[in-house]
């Protein structure tokens, strides 16, 4: 009996240990997940790795040569024995430089970004936990072809391809955060976008008008929030991480969560971060012009400000503030035809002090006590149906609802004086968008939809006497009750011609509505509002064509144009000191047409070069200039004595450039990644273009395995002499660095830079790095502030 029971176990494990042997398990190098879809090819067989990553090699002779295939992965060329001293398991290198990404924001649906003309970034999860950014701004700064500019540190306004501001169109899970009171001065409604709670990004570079409508001059950066994820089996799952973050140069500290839970057909998730920032300190290293000596002491106010020396004048004082986000979602999905999508964000900061505004002198003194933000709150609530099934009109379907409440307000007060003034903004939005997706065959596809955007504007002044506690209401910022409407459709066609060239053409035509009344009450303006409607219809035409499977050539023209918006036409405000931005009803829109051409070569899965070239061409430029208010050329502003300027339209503005970007693989685990970004801009005056930044790149070294991401890498800036720089630019010379002449410029910087991360468990990644390792002052283009000194960062992520 048990010699029988004895030779049946020995046959067990002998037949077991062969069967593992005519088994292999396919993983990631990166995160050790099981791979799908691999295929295993020799000159005698063939097989695929299932869901579990397990493919069979039970048919492959000894000693030949097995092809490992798949598509977003490094092929790999082994044998049968190799594999068995492996323990029966092969890794695969996800391939960094390939051409066939998914992208969801050029249409709405996703698409394979080797079918689409448009040039794009994308930006995944596991590259923001490589990032390590501090906020949403900084995130994108890594990006090439993306200029940051900051004004404070709770702050951070994109520059693509020479726009800024409302020329960019900011989108968070398919609906458009840009209001009626977006600006075209430098913005930082940015960091309302949560970066620990993103599941991915997509930035498309030039106009996006026909999808995306008004605002999308420069481009469209859209934030992808982190789903609901469902079960997949037929019990409830649950799963989370917990994040944390010190920074060095501002004494950050952050904390976020996530939780998820999900059955089969719903699911929920619940995100949360808090981020607390101290003063933020600035280099040791460069001009000492860029210093804070002293400042404007806080405190209660009896009649006269104190003017302190700083203790450490590398110190930016008055820079830190801190800032609280919460996502919550919930999903619903019945069946595979249909997914509903619940979703709320909520974004607070607390004041965020100007600090552009805090180091400006006037008589060689400080010219304000106070100046600074008061809380940013925004907060978004939406619902998303999507139906999936074939029929006449279309074959899937989306309709998006969603609210946002969004409130800013500014708060200033001169040197020693008792009146302190604030202005607070409230704007509503409520929004509708329907998308249709039609495949007629496998070649044609067609994307169409409607959209609608409603906003209200509320808008009051206070000012405060700080010594009697007495309020007066004050002019507001724009005409209160405005009204911004706008009215669109579109559609957009493409149609594989071959498997090597494919076409799309897309149209939308858009009005747009707005109505305000000013209040005579302050102003003596020669209207008495104003009540606009403009239209627009637009276009794009583009063609991919692959020579080859590594050659991927992009032509793709288009046309964009930006309405004026509530903040273009209606408000005034003191630009700088001396100089007060005036109402002007007669603005017209800005139109733009681009041409632009993309190549891209895949050298053998190893090397991807890319160069992108363009060329846009503004109609009706939006500017500001020199204005006449009822004749006078100057004004009384708050008490000042001031130069009148308005937004008004320029004849024409040019603005060309190009992106390159190399990126090459050494064996499976080493890489370089090089970038640079060259524009040059000036309108029909010959003047420069004000949101056209100077040249500027990067060079990454990285190494990555399972375990660890090492990234050493620069990043540099080119100069900007004075005739450079535009005509706002020369205005504010207590932000660039006299030259020999005494007129302001802007010196060339660069920077070197080391961050990593290490997986010590499956569930714990410990991060590191130095930001600035040789502590270098400088101030990057347009920025009121000092860019952070050596930084370092340390974080630990921990899964649940």
């Amino acid at each position: 009996m048990i010699k029988s029971f004895c030779f049946v176990l020995i046959l067990w494990l002998t037949t077991l240990s062969l069967h593992a042997q005519n088994y292999v398990k396919i993983t990631d190098s990166k995160s050790g997940a099981p791979i799908e879809g691999v295929v295993l090819i020799s000159d005698s067989f063939s097989s695929q790795s299932d869901e579990n990553g397990k493919a069979s090699t039970g048919g492959f002779l000894p000693g030949e040569k097995i092809l490992f295939k798949h598509s977003s992965y490094l092929s790999l060329t082994t044998t049968k024995e190799k594999i068995s001293k492996q323990g029966n398991v092969v890794i695969l290198v996800e391939n960094p430089v390939r051409l066939d990404e998914v992208v969801v924001s050029v249409n709405r649906w996703a698409e394979s970004k080797s079918e689409i003309p448009h040039y794009i970034q994308s930006i995944q999860a596991e590259q923001i936990q490589q990032y390590n950014p501090q906020t949403s701004a900084d995130l994108l700064g890594n990006q090439n072809g993306i200029f940051i500019q900051k004004s404070q540190m709770g702050g951070g306004s994109p520059m693509i391809r020479g726009f800024s501001a409302n020329s960019i169109l900011l989108v968070v899970d398919g609906i458009r955060m840009n209001n009626a009171i977006y600006r075209s001065g430098n913005l930082h409604n940015i960091i309302s976008v949560d970066a620990q709670s993103l599941e991915s990004a997509e930035v498309i570079f030039g106009p996006g008008s026909v999808i995306y409508g008004s605002d999308a001059l420069g481009g469209v950066m859209s934030f992808n929030t982190v789903n609901p994820k469902l079960s997949t089996t037929s019990k409830t799952e649950s799963s989370g991480k917990v994040f944390t973050r010190y920074s060095s140069a501002n004494m950050e500290q952050t904390v976020h969560g996530t939780y998820n839970v999900g059955g089969e057909k719903w699911g929920a998730v619940l995100s949360t971060t808090y981020t607390d920032f101290d003063d933020l300190r600035m280099g040791s290293q460069g001009p000492d012009a860029y210093l804070r000596p002293q400042y404007v002491a806080n405190g209660p106010f009896n009649g006269f400000d104190r003017i302190v020396a700083n203790d450490n004048d590398q110190v930016q004082k008055y820079t830190g503030y801190s800032q609280f986000n919460v996502l919550g979602k919930l999903r619903y999905r019945p069946s595979d035809r249909f997914d509903l999508v619940f979703s709320a964000n909520h974004s607070r900061t607390g004041d965020i002090p100007r600090y552009d505004r805090l180091i400006e002198y006037k008589n060689d003194r400080l010219a304000y006590a106070e100046w600074y933000y008061g809380p940013q709150i925004w907060t978004m609530a939406s619902a998303r149906a999507q139906y999936t099934a074939p029929h006449f009109l279309f074959d899937r379907i989306s309709l998006q609802v969603g609210f946002q409440d969004y409130t800013e307000s500014r708060n200033d007060r001169k040197l020693n004086n008792e009146n302190r003034r604030s202005r607070e903004e409230n704007v509503k939005v409520l929004s509708f968008n329907l998308d249709f997706g039609k495949d007629f065959d496998e070649k044609a596809e067609l994307f169409y939809g409607l959209e609608t955007y409603l906003n209200n504007v509320g808008s009051n002044g206070i000012s405060k006497n700080l010594l009697s506690g007495e309020k007066e209401d004050i002019a507001p910022r724009y005409p209160d009750g405005s009204t911004y409407n706008s009215f669109a459709a579109y559609s957009s066609f493409k149609y594989n011609v071959s498997p090597k060239f494919i076409f799309q053409v897309g149209a939308r035509f858009t009005y747009t509505q707005l109505e305000g009344v000013f209040d005579k009450q302050y102003y003596s303006f020669p209207f008495d509002g104003f009540d606009m409607d403009n239209s627009a219809f637009n276009g794009n035409l583009g063609v991919v064509w692959h020579p080859t499977k590594e050659w991927q050539i992009n032509l793709h023209g288009s046309t964009g144009f930006r309405s004026p918006n509530i903040d273009d036409i209606a408000k005034v405000f003191d630009s700088e000191p001396g100089n007060v931005v005036v109402p002007n009803p007669d603005l017209k829109p800005e139109y733009a047409r681009n041409l632009e051409i993309n190549v891209l070569r895949n050298i053998h899965d190893h090397a991807k070069f890319e160069i992108t070239g363009f060329y846009s061409w503004l109609k009706d430029a939006m500017v500001r200039r020199d204005f006449s208010l009822n004749g006078q050329d100057y004004i009384m502003y708050d008490g000042e004595l001031s130069k009148v300027e308005a937004l008004v339209n320029a004849e024409s503005a040019k603005i060309y450039g190009l992106n390159l970007n190399l990126e090459v693989l050494f064996g499976n685990n080493w890489r370089t990644r090089h970038d640079i970004s060259l524009t040059r801009g000036e309108d029909s005056d010959g003047f420069p273009m004000r949101h056209v930044p100077p040249t500027f790149g990067s060079s990454h070294l990285v190494f990555e395995n399972q375990l660890w991401y090492v990234d050493l890498y620069l990043n540099y800036n080119g100069k900007l002499d004075y005739n450079d720089l535009a005509p706002d630019e020369k205005d504010k010379p207590h932000l660039y660095l006299p030259d020999e002449n005494g007129n302001p410029h802007l010196p060339s910087w660069w920077t070197l830079n080391l961050k990593s991360n290490y997986r010590i468990h499956p569930k714990i990644t410990l991060s590191a790095g130095v930001e600035n390792i040789f502590d270098k002052r400088y101030r990057p283009y347009s920025s009121g502030i000092v860019a952070p000194g050596v930084n370092f960062m340390f974080s630990a992520l921990f899964k649940i």
